[in-house]
Formats: structure tokens, C-alpha cells, sequence
């Protein structure tokens, strides 16, 4: 971070101090209405630039790219500066071809490097820190150009630029990315004929190809075109006050050290406040609203006051809130469409804005002068409104942005195809779908007629077979049922639950009482599951008794999870309010199964939330200390959701991301949270950075402080009475604490 932050400082610092002399020496040389046509020669100069340096940053990587040019760039101000000392004007063309073409790649490249260097979560933390480094440098650019003018003259500028460009050629190479997965090729391959494959696509390629590219492309041109007809009025009205070459240099130094200082305070006092409460996307809209306003504010007067503060404001707003906001909304772009199309869009579209902007300058200032400045103004407005709309849609595109990002990384994660991905979000929900002796899974229960087990699967070779169901007496069929599901025999209840029969209401409860013993469970989860459809209320009655046995209470979600009707559905989701913890846990994991195999059925979202509100309204022990007794076997664990990763999440971040499972996308929410498990930062970081996207921002702010050390594998050591402490408190639920059991216990 503190390399991030040098090297933001000096490029800034470079930037503008070379903008001040840059400006200074052309309009000192040339007439103003020479300006456009700069602009316009510089842009399409820029854009060749781009093509290439587009290309060398996909197949080399920034940070294979960018330090040499810094060097090459010192290097080159140097012999500007000594072609200066005999052709003024010329050094002054170059100079401006040279910080408006190459210098915008830099900064480009350098921000390429800060964005493969940090994950989307982490760089939302500290973007401001790297951010407020750019704009001190940009304070001290502007006392820079300010200072070493008025003492050795404008020129001697150059030689302090020159220093600071190589010393960032020293320093960026320590960004490395913090991701390989994006290939890097040989020079010889840059320079290459040969057709490119997938990988090494063009930054046009990459635009057509991705919406969310072009929206970003859309609204940096935009941005520009507005900001370049508005800095055309202010520098006219500046060579129309300050004709002196020295007075010219002081005020551009002043001007843009006043703006470094402005956008240093809104850097450390807005910034992180701004993305953090309104959004990234809604605080780049800042920028184009402000525009709009203050357009329409000057248009009655348009004196240079007016402009000099609109045009301050603008550069304010682009270098805090819109730079901050832009950059995050690149880091969860795939590296290799990010290296292709980040610098394209940060100078191709931005020059083409200067394009775009210099005709229109061009065009209007033929019109008489009383008018032709009110029509600029006007134009910008228009522009800025439609850059606002723009701004404002690219939240959603942000957030598919995050789930591909996810996605991209599941070859890391396993996730191969739907069958893959379907066994991981069973895994996932942690279902246990060992509910028969035989380990059949609960598709099996769906089966009308299930076919009949072998004795393998009701008795090992060492155990005796289970005698075949005979009635004693000729009594009433249900009521012999009865008698051989009470016997309290586990071979003779096998053999009377194997009998296909319909169950009545009073053999159903018998049957569900049967689910507390655990040498029978299975086969009585099977009789259910079967009659399940019949007997949903009876069912959910039991479910939902806070006096009945607690085995029962658990285990009949499962047995409702067989069962996608919207009255299970609905009697599921009253259980996510019950006391108990285990029955909160496997009332989601039935809602997932239910949900994935009838995604049509009404789901209150508002409810989910609140369940998830519920559960992360706790204090951390508590939620690290929740248990359940039925856990999935080793043998139900697909093979990619790793045992050393199923131990590292609690049970109570298992049960919320079933919740979440439930209202949001499954597939970038399984990745993000495996990705909170494992070591991989780049994507911990993805994982974390798209939960708060797309997650009520109350939801969020709860479950945040819960997700910090997920990865920690070994619980501190602890004495008896605080394990027989945890004990208790995992075997009830939220509302119930150690305090209220005992308060109970001494009731008389």
C-alpha cells in the first residue's frame, strides 16, 4: 500500500506539473484557436498509442510494461528539455504531444497495476489511501511548477518531471499482480503476426464482447466531451486576462494547485464515506450531476469566475470521486479482458472524448462569439445529463461483473458442470442424505414404489435377518400395524415400515415418533417421504411442537424436503423462527432442496432476510459455538468441497449462506463462499466485495464482522466449564441464552 500510494504521488505530481508547463508553453507560442486542433492531433496520436501498448499490457502484464516506459518517458522529457534551449516552439509541440499521449498511458498502466495488485474488497478499503497519495502529488505538482518556474524559469520544469518519472520506474515493479491466472507472453510474441487466440483478444474485441466495458467506455467519453468543452471557455477567458508568458505559467499553477488541495480534502473526508453509504456507481453520478448544474448556473452570466469554478469543481470531482469510483468498478473484471480494454478505455475513450469535444469547439466558435460560449455551456449540460443515466446504470453491471469474476475462478474450485454444481450446493446446504440403512439419497424417497432392499441392507453377515412381518392374531390390520411399530423390536418395525401401505393418521404419528430412534430412523424417513404429501400438516405440527422430541424436530425437514409443495414450503419457513438452532439449520437445508427442485414456488424474499438478520444479531462466540448432531456423512461429500474446507465453516455461516441460497444467484454465491475459506485473497477478497453488493445493506453490516476470521481452523483451548458452556449454548437457539436457561431451571 505504501508503494501504491508513493508512486500514485509522483504520477500525479508529473501529471500536473506537466499539464501546467505543457499549457504554458503551447498558448505562450500559439494562438488559442490552435487549441483544437492540438487536441484533436493529440487524441488520434493517443489512440495509435493505445492499440499498442493495449496489446503489449495483455500478452506481458502491466507490470512488465509499464516501468520500462516510465524510464523511456524520463528519458525522452530529457532530450525535450535540451531541444527546448534552440526550438522553442517545437520543444512545446512535443511537450504537449508527449504528456497528452504517453503521460495518459502511464497513469492508465499505473492504476492496470494497482488493480491486479489488490482484490475488489480490499481495494474498496484502501483506494482512498492510494487515491489521497494521487492528490498530494497533485498539490505538490502544481507548488512545483509554481516554484522552480518562478526561480529558474518554465523550462527547468522538465529535468524535475524527468527525475520523478524514473524514480517511478523504480518503484512500480513492486505491484506485482496478485493474480497469475492471466498469461504473460515473450516480446516475441507481442510482435507477433500470427492470429491471436481467445486469450489475447483486442480491446475492441473485449468491448464488443463484454456490455459492461462499453458502458464503462461510454461514460468516460462522455465525461471528456463535456470537461473538454468547458476547458476550452476557461483556458480562452485565462489567455484573454493573463497575457504575460509568467503570469500565465503562475495562474495555471495556482489553478491547478488550488484544485489538488480541493480534491485532497474531498479525497480524505468524502470519498470512502460516499462509496460506502450511496454506492460506487451512484458517486461516479456525482460528477455528470454537478456538471449539469452548474451549467445551467453560469449560463446566464458566463463570466470567468463562473468558469474558472465549474471547470475547478469538474477536475475536483474527476480526480476524487470519479477516479475512485471508476477504478473499483474495474477490479472485478477478468484480468485478461482488463488488460485488454483498461487502457482503450481509460485514453482511447477519453481521447476520442477530446476528438469529439475539439470538432464541436471547432464548429461552434465559428458562430458569432455572443452566443457561441452559451452554446458550449449548453451542449455540456446535455452531454453531462446523458453521462448521469449512464453512470447510474453501471451498478448492475458491477455486480455481474463480481459474479463472473467468481465464476472465472471455479476451475480452481472444481466447479465443472451443473451435475458438479448441483452435488456442491447439496454438499453446500450441508444435507445429509444418508436417510436409509442402505445410504440411499432422498431422490430415492421421491419413488412411489421403491424397489425392495436386499438383507445387506437391513442386516450385516454377522446379524441375523429380521423375521418377515406375520400378524400374531387376526386383529384389525391397522391396529396389528400398531403393535409391530411399538414392539420395540428394530427388526420387526423394519419388516411392518416395508410393507408399502398407505398410512393412516394414527399410523403416521406412530411412524413420525419413530424418527427419534436412529436404528429405524431411515427406514421411517423413507415411509414418510413417501406419504409425505398426505400427512404435510401432521408433519409440520410435530415440526413446529417446541415439547416434542427434539430428534423428531430435526429430522422432519428432511423428510419435508421430498415434498415441494407451497404448504412444506411455507411450514419450513415458520420453523426459521423456532428456538432451536438445529431446526432453524435443517428447515433451510429442506428449503434449498425444495426450492432447487421447484424454483416456481412464492418465496418471501423480505422473510429470508430477516431469518438471516436473526441469525447473524449475535455475539461472535455464539456464532462460532453453534452446533447441529446430524452432520453429513464423509461419504455424501462430493469430492471438490474439500474436508479440510468443510471444517473450517461453522455451522452457523453454513446455515446462512443456505439462507441466502434461497434469493441469491447459487452458483457465484457457492464460489464466494468457498472462497471465504480458502486461502486464495483474490478471491476471498471478489467473494467479500460481491456479498456487499448485493446484499441489504443491513444484512451486510451484520454479517460482515461475523465473516472476518473464517479461515481459522484451531479454537483456542478452552477449561470444562467453558466448554459445558458452549454445549448449552449451541443446543439453543438466539433468543435462548445461558442466562434464561438457569432462570428456568430455578423456576419453580
Amino acid at each position: 500500500m505504501t508503494t501504491a500510494s508513493a508512486c500514485a504521488f509522483a504520477i500525479i505530481a508529473t501529471q500536473v506539473a506537466g499539464k501546467a508547463t505543457r499549457d504554458t508553453l503551447f498558448l505562450t507560442n500559439f494562438d488559442i484557436s490552435a487549441l483544437p486542433v492540438m487536441l484533436i492531433a493529440s487524441a488520434l496520436l493517443s489512440i495509435g498509442a493505445v492499440l499498442l501498448s493495449s496489446r503489449a499490457m495483455t500478452m506481458l502484464g502491466p507490470v512488465r510494461v509499464i516501468p520500462p516506459l516510465f524510464f523511456s518517458s524520463g528519458v525522452l522529457i530529457l532530450a525535450e528539455w535540451l531541444l527546448a534551449t534552440r526550438d522553442l516552439k517545437l520543444a512545446s509541440v512535443i511537450v504537449y504531444l508527449h504528456v497528452a499521449v504517453i503521460g495518459s498511458i502511464l497513469i492508465s498502466g499505473f492504476w492496470s497495476m494497482v488493480n491486479e495488485h489488490f482484490d475488489p474488497h480490499t481495494a474498496r478499503r484502501n483506494i482512498g489511501r492510494i487515491v489521497g497519495g494521487a492528490t498530494a502529488g497533485g498539490l505538490f505538482g502544481g507548488f512545483l511548477a509554481d516554484r522552480v518556474g518562478a526561480w529558474a524559469g518554465m523550462l527547468w520544469v522538465l529535468p524535475v518531471i524527468a527525475a520523478l518519472h524514473l524514480l517511478c520506474a523504480f518503484l512500480l515493479p513492486g505491484l506485482k499482480p496478485a493474480d497469475t491466472a492471466a498469461p504473460a507472453t515473450s516480446l516475441r510474441d507481442l510482435f507477433s503476426v500470427r492470429p491471436r487466440s481467445s486469450s489475447t483478444e483486442s480491446g475492441l474485441q473485449v468491448l464488443r464482447r463484454v456490455g459492461y466495458l462499453r458502458n464503462l467506455a461510454l461514460i468516460v467519453l462522455l465525461g471528456n466531451i463535456a470537461a473538454t468543452l468547458i476547458d476550452f471557455l476557461f483556458k480562452a477567458r485565462a489567455t484573454e486576462i493573463f497575457s504575460r508568458e509568467s503570469d500565465l505559467m503562475t495562474f495555471f499553477a495556482i489553478f491547478y494547485t488550488g484544485v489538488s488541495l480541493v480534491t485532497l480534502a474531498v479525497q480524505s473526508g468524502m470519498t470512502r464515506r460516499l462509496l460506502e453509504r450511496i454506492g460506487i456507481a451512484n458517486t461516479m453520478a456525482i460528477r455528470p450531476a454537478v456538471m449539469t448544474v452548474g451549467g445551467l448556473a453560469i449560463l446566464p452570466l458566463m463570466g470567468p469566475v463562473g468558469l474558472g469554478i465549474l471547470r475547478g469543481v469538474e477536475a475536483v470531482l474527476q480526480s476524487s470521486l470519479f477516479r475512485s469510483g471508476y477504478e473499483l468498478l474495474f477490479t472485478p473484471v477478468v484480468p485478461r479482458d482488463k488488460r485488454s480494454a483498461k487502457t482503450f478505455i481509460d485514453v482511447g475513450a477519453d481521447r476520442m472524448g477530446d476528438i469529439v469535444g475539439g470538432g464541436l469547439v471547432r464548429a461552434v466558435i465559428l458562430l458569432p462569439a455572443t452566443i457561441s460560449g452559451r452554446v458550449l455551456v449548453i451542449l455540456a449540460v446535455m452531454i453531462s445529463v446523458a453521462g448521469f443515466i449512464v453512470a447510474r446504470a453501471l451498478r448492475r453491471g458491477y455486480v455481474r461483473a463480481l459474479e463472473r469474476s467468481l465464476i472465472d475462478r471455479a476451475d480452481q474450485l472444481n466447479i465443472e458442470d451443473t451435475v458438479g454444481t448441483r452435488s456442491m450446493m447439496d454438499s453446500f446446504a450441508g444435507i445429509n442424505l444418508s436417510m436409509t440403512i442402505d445410504g440411499g439419497s432422498l431422490d430415492k424417497l421421491r419413488a412411489e414404489a421403491a424397489p425392495q432392499p436386499d438383507a445387506s441392507a437391513v442386516a450385516t453377515s454377522d446379524a441375523p435377518r429380521p423375521a418377515p412381518f406375520t400378524p400374531h392374531a387376526p386383529v384389525d390390520p391397522e391396529l396389528a400395524l400398531l403393535l409391530e411399530l411399538r414392539s420395540g423390536d428394530a427388526g420387526r418395525i423394519q419388516a411392518a415400515l416395508r410393507q408399502k401401505r398407505s398410512l393412516t393418521p394414527v399410523v403416521a404419528a406412530q411412524v413420525i415418533s419413530l424418527l427419534a430412534w436412529d436404528e429405524v430412523t431411515g427406514w421411517a424417513s423413507r415411509v414418510l417421504a413417501r406419504a409425505a404429501p398426505g400427512i404435510t400438516g401432521q408433519l409440520i405440527d410435530r415440526m413446529l411442537d417446541p415439547v416434542e422430541d427434539f430428534a423428531i424436530r430435526r429430522r422432519i425437514p428432511r423428510v419435508l424436503s421430498t415434498c415441494a409443495t407451497p404448504r412444506a414450503f411455507d411450514g419450513l419457513m415458520a420453523a426459521l423462527q423456532d428456538k432451536r438452532f438445529e431446526v432453524r439449520f435443517q428447515a433451510a437445508l429442506a428449503m434449498v432442496r425444495i426450492h432447487e427442485n421447484a424454483p416456481s414456488l412464492a418465496l418471501d424474499e423480505s422473510a429470508i432476510y430477516a431469518s438471516v438478520l436473526r441469525e447473524t444479531s449475535v455475539k461472535r462466540q455464539l456464532w462460532e459455538d453453534q452446533r447441529v448432531l446430524d452432520e453429513p456423512e464423509g461419504g455424501d461429500t462430493p469430492s471438490f468441497h474439500e474436508e479440510a474446507l468443510r471444517v473450517r465453516a461453522n455451522r452457523s455461516m453454513t446455515h446462512v449462506f443456505s439462507l441466502l441460497s434461497l434469493v441469491l444467484p447459487r452458483t457465484p454465491l457457492q464460489i464466494a463462499y468457498k472462497g471465504l475459506l480458502t486461502d486464495d485473497a483474490m478471491l476471498r477478497g471478489t467473494g467479500l466485495e460481491y456479498l456487499e453488493s448485493v446484499l441489504p445493506r443491513e444484512v451486510w453490516s451484520n454479517l460482515q464482522p461475523l465473516l472476518v476470521d473464517t479461515r481459522e481452523t484451531t479454537p483456542a483451548s478452552r477449561s470444562r466449564e467453558e466448554a459445558l458452556e458452549a454445549l448449552l449454548r449451541s443446543s439453543e437457539s438466539i433468543e435462548l441464552n445461558l442466562a434464561e436457561l438457569r432462570r428456568r431451571v430455578n423456576e419453580p
